[in-house]
Parts: structure tokens; sequence; C-alpha cells
């Protein structure tokens, strides 16, 4: 407090705190020229005030506190005891009844030095007029010296009540009494003087005593410290305010909640690229941000992807899509009767060893248990194969072959034939080949079981069964379209849904690498949603990898989940360091311990308070 303390510290300051029917409000008059220099002097004690003209209530009845003598300090008592205190008092009032507690800050005096002959300001009045004036007590000088050594301020401190008739009155003005009684000292009496309204009105100061820096600290009533005041917002969660670098007008999600004017929150395309993470679970509002973030993508006439496990968040975007933007949707949904397909093995002029990668990374993560090395080798020369041959044939192949491809001699032959000139799939084949039937049907028998209750439902079998479907995926930035991906397992089947998924992420992916031939793609930013990303962000590469290179291809990923638990570690540990964007509703005790530490100026206890649609928010700033 030393800074309001200080010579450019503008006078007359007042504060007040009011408590009435609608709760406890603060407010601080100054004069109207002062309010840029208040800011700075106070935002070092309140970060992020904001100063907003006020309706100030009036008072009825008015009390003027008075000290004797006003030279002695007050009592150390600690400041939130007193806060504390007061709170409580002014928590006494009823119905329309209203407390308040007024303090005007006047004139400012330099430290300076008691000398050891000083009048003792203790020394009683027949002492005075028997003996004459007496030196200082040392110990009195020493409490004298304590604040003589610190810069002070003249000081006026009122009680204002409104009630029902002068009974409440009085009992409202001495609750407010009783709590200010904690600062009285040894040899320093508080009593109560009646004052005039109008000089609440005003502001009209007339000085009892004088503050130290400490003892302003006690008398401005500011909830102080972590405890909760009857009255006040608890202290959890804590609301921040939004730095004036956020932008307010490029897809806006949301808006500030700390005091002050109203504060559109938004991040622009530039930062995206640094790519987002929401944290939250079911029914706390993450689909209403990531859907605000895309429908101004889609109306900004940016690629975007789509890919979450039900279909409500696509539904709702569906519905507020203008009719312009209509043309670009395509909707990938395996369980309409006739979807629009998918084939990730219509390789085109692609390398099919990057694109088979991408297949087999998606099958090891749906497949997990159970897959193995040999599983692996055979499921990767067949697909190799088959991608191989499809470059070569009228039509490509497709995952529904995979299958008929193992178990079919007439069928692979065509497939064998269209490989010769690849020496490892050449003898991949020989060595195929010559398995006997029994030995062949051994090999075989677990991996075709596995890829036979999926891969033959029938949604996937009408999707991935086309081979040359009207939409090719990997075009999606090329044509800026908007790909929606509802994956709705209660109809299409768990694992499909996990396993349709990560194939679309995958060549997302592919198709993320194809802008290293695109002249600046960064320009041309392609936005990529995932929720429940921990189902479908299976790559070839690292996670960490992944998304360093999509920042310079310019994608950006907004990947979201209910809880740090969900994440493989690896995963968790890249989304903490690359996903510089991050999202926070309400969490358990361990997810908030963990972003706690993240975010230093924040508590475990924030995260877990948090109401629903109620957020934190770290955003990445290009500039």
């Amino acid at each position: 407090m030393t800074r309001l303390m200080s010579a450019d510290a503008p006078r007359p300051l007042v504060f007040e705190v009011h408590a009435s029917a609608d709760g406890v409000t603060h407010l601080v008059g100054y004069p109207s020229a002062a309010a840029p220099r208040l800011k700075r002097l106070l935002r070092g004690h309140l970060p992020g005030l904001a100063l907003e003209p006020a309706t100030r209530p009036d008072v009825g009845s008015v009390s003027r506190v008075v000290a004797h003598p006003g030279v002695l300090p007050l009592a150390d008592t600690d400041p939130e005891q007193v806060a504390s205190a007061i709170y409580q008092a002014l928590a006494a009032r009823r119905g329309e009844e209203h407390v308040a507690l007024q303090l005007i800050l006047g004139r400012t005096y330099a430290a300076h030095s008691v000398s050891a002959k000083s009048a003792d300001p203790m020394q009683p009045l027949a002492s005075l007029v028997l003996e004459g004036v007496r030196a200082v007590e040392p110990e009195t000088r020493r409490r004298l010296q304590q604040r003589a050594g610190q810069p002070t301020t003249a000081a006026t401190l009122r009680i204002g009540v409104t009630a029902g008739n002068q009974r409440r009155t009085g009992a409202l003005v001495w609750e407010v009494f009783g709590a200010l009684q904690l600062l009285q000292s040894p040899g320093l009496r508080l009593s109560l003087n009646y004052d005039s309204s109008s000089r609440w009105r005003v502001a009209t100061a007339r000085a009892a005593f004088r503050l130290s820096p400490d003892e302003l600290t006690s008398t401005l009533a500011w909830p102080l410290g972590e405890r909760d005041y009857p009255g006040v917002a608890g202290t959890h969660p804590r609301r921040v305010p939004v730095p004036e670098i956020v932008s307010a007008t490029s897809s806006v999600f949301a808006t500030g909640t700390a005091p002050g004017p109203e504060m559109r929150i938004g991040i622009d395309p530039a930062s995206r690229l640094q790519h987002l993470v929401a944290t939250g679970p079911t029914g706390s509002g993450k689909s209403t941000v990531l859907e605000h973030l895309i429908l101004s993508d889609i109306e900004a006439g940016r690629a975007c992807v789509v890919v979450e496990p039900k279909a409500q968040l696509v539904d709702s975007v569906l519905d507020h899509i203008a009719l312009e933007h209509a043309q670009r949707v395509v909707v990938l949904n395996a369980a309409d009767a006739m979807p629009v397909g998918f084939n990730p093995l219509d390789i085109g002029d692609r390398d099919p060893d990057v694109v088979v990668d991408g297949i087999i990374a998606a099958l090891a993560a749906v497949f997990e248990e159970g897959w193995g090395p040999r599983t692996e080798y055979l499921i990767h020369g067949a697909l190799l194969s088959l991608a191989r041959a499809g470059q070569q044939a009228i039509d490509p192949y497709t995952l529904i072959d995979l299958p008929r491809l193992l178990t079919d001699a007439a069928f692979r032959r065509p497939v064998i034939a269209a490989t010769q000139d690849d020496a490892t799939l050449a003898s991949f084949w020989v060595e195929f080949e010559e398995l006997s039937p029994a030995q062949r049907a051994a090999m075989i028998a677990a991996p075709l079981n596995k890829l036979r209750k999926i891969l033959l439902r029938g949604p996937l079998v009408r999707m991935l069964g086309q081979a040359r479907p009207r939409f090719r995926l990997r075009d999606v930035f090329r044509e800026r379209s908007v790909v929606l991906v509802p994956l709705n397992d209660a109809l299409i089947g768990t694992g499909a849904a996990k396993l349709l998924g990560s194939l679309i992420v995958a060549e997302i992916w592919n198709a993320t690498l194809e802008r290293a031939r695109e002249k600046d793609p960064t320009k041309r930013p392609g936005m990529v949603f995932i929720d429940e990303v921990q189902n479908y962000l299976h790559l070839p590469t690292s996670i960490a990898d992944a998304l360093a290179t999509s920042r310079s291809y310019g994608v950006a990923w907004h990947l979201a989940h209910q809880y740090r638990g969900q994440l493989p570690p690896a995963m968790r540990a890249a989304l903490d360091t690359n996903a510089r964007s991050k999202i926070c509703f309400a969490v358990g005790p361990d997810d908030a311990r963990d972003l706690a530490r993240m975010a230093p100026q924040l508590s475990a206890g924030d995260f877990q308070a948090l109401p629903r649609f109620e957020i934190y928010a770290h955003l990445a700033m290009s500039t």
C-alpha cells in the first residue's frame, strides 16, 4: 500500500464497501483526471483492475470513527482477521437494509523520526496539569517511530447505515464498529461521533487519525487472502482478467468473467497453428467451444475437418452453416444407408509406403491386444501389395479386399503379378505361397478373425468398399472443403468407429504432408478438430513431430478429451509441450494439480471450482 502514500497518488481518494440485498460492492472515488494514475497505482495489488462508473447508493445514518489519541499506531492485528470481522458485521443486515464503510485518504506525510524528548501521547490529563509535559516512554517511542518511519496519510473513517428503525440502525452501526475495535492498541481508543449524511454523500474529509501502509490494509475492508467472506464471491475459481492482446474479433468462443467491461475472447488463425487442446468432462461445454471455432472457420472459407464420437456436434454445425457454404460440406457418416465413400488405398500418385504406414498405425491401435510382429508383417505386406497393384489397375483396391487377398488364390494372382518389380513384396509372396494350406491357415487365422469382425460390418463395407469415391479426403485442404465425421459407436460399433476415425485421421495426416508442395501453405490454414482424441490419433510418427510438422504446413489441430488419464503418456507429454493453446473446464483433483503446475497464477482449487460452461484458457499469440 506504500504506493497509495506516494506524492503522485490522487487526493482525495475514497474507498467504500456497501452491503445490500444485491451483495457486497466496492467503490472508489477520485478526481476524474486521476483515473490513469490510479489504475497504475492499484494494479500492483489488483492485476487487471478496471474502473467503471457506478451508481453510488446513499445512506440514512452516518457515524464517524475517531481515534484517541490519533498519533498512536493502530494494533497490528492480522488484516485478514479484521476484514473477516468487518464482513461478518456487514452480513448482519436483513432484507432491504444497507450497511457501508467509507474511508477517505487525504494529505500525505513523509517519514520522520521521533525525538526522545517528544511529549508522551499517553500522559493522562491530570498528570499533564499537575506535573507538566512528560517525555515519551521508550516503548511508546518505539511504537511511534515504527509508524513515523513510514509515509502516512490523514484518514477519515465513517460507518453508514440505512435501516427500518433507529434500533436496527444502532445495532448495525455497533456490529461494524465492534469489528473495527480489533484495531485498538494499548493507549489507543476508538469511539463514534455522529456525522451528517451530506458529508458522506460528498465524501468530506474530517481527518481523525493517520494511517501507515500496513494500517491502511487493515481499514480498506478488502477481501484478503484465500478465505471466504460473507457476501463476496469465493476465492475459487479466481477470475482472471483478459489480456488486451487477446483477439476480440477472430474466432470468438468466450467472454471474460473478471470484473470490468465485457471482453470477448478469440484466437486468430496464425496463433491457432500452434495447436489447441481442450480438457473437460462430458457436458462441461467442450463441444460449444469447438462449435464456435468450427463455424468461424467455415464462415472464413477455411478447410475444416471435424471428427467426433457422437453426432451432436456435427448436427449442430450443420444446423448453423450458412447456405452459401453448403456446397463445400461433406459428411462422412458410416451410419448412413448410402454413405459418402472413403478409400484409404486410393493411392493415386502418392508413395504407397507412406500411406500404408498410416493404415498400419491405425490397425495396430485398434487391434492392440494380440497385435504382434508376425501380424504386422503379414498385414503390412498384404496392404502394400494392394496399394501398389491398385496404382496399376483401372480401379484401386479397398481395405475390404484384404481378407479375400489372403484367402482367395485366384484373387491373389493378379495382385502378386503387379508387384513383381518390388523385390521385397515378391519375396513376401514367395514365402506366403510356399506355406502348406494348413500352415497358411494357421498364419492368417488370428489376424483375419480380428479384421473380419470389423471390416465386414455393413456400415464399413458400404463406406470403405467404394473403390473410387466421388470425394477424396486427401483433397480437403486444396479444395478448402468442410468434412464432418460423426462416429456413433452405438450405430456402427465401437471397434468400427475407432478404426474408421483412426483411418480418417491418418489420411488427414497424409494430406498435411502433401502441403509441402504448396507455396506458403500457412497463408491458407486448414483446421482439424478431434474430440476424444485418444481414440483416433494414431500416426506412424510421434505426435510431437506431427504437430511441429503440421504447424509449418499450415494445419492446426484442435484436440479434446475428458481427462488427462485417458491419454497415453507420450500423447499427454506431446500435447503439454506442443499444443500451445490450452482450454480447461472443471476437472478432478489429479488433473487440477497437473494443470496448476502449468499456470503459476492459479491453484488446483481454481481448476476444480469452475462452474459449468466456464473455462480457463491459455492462448498462444502469434504476435
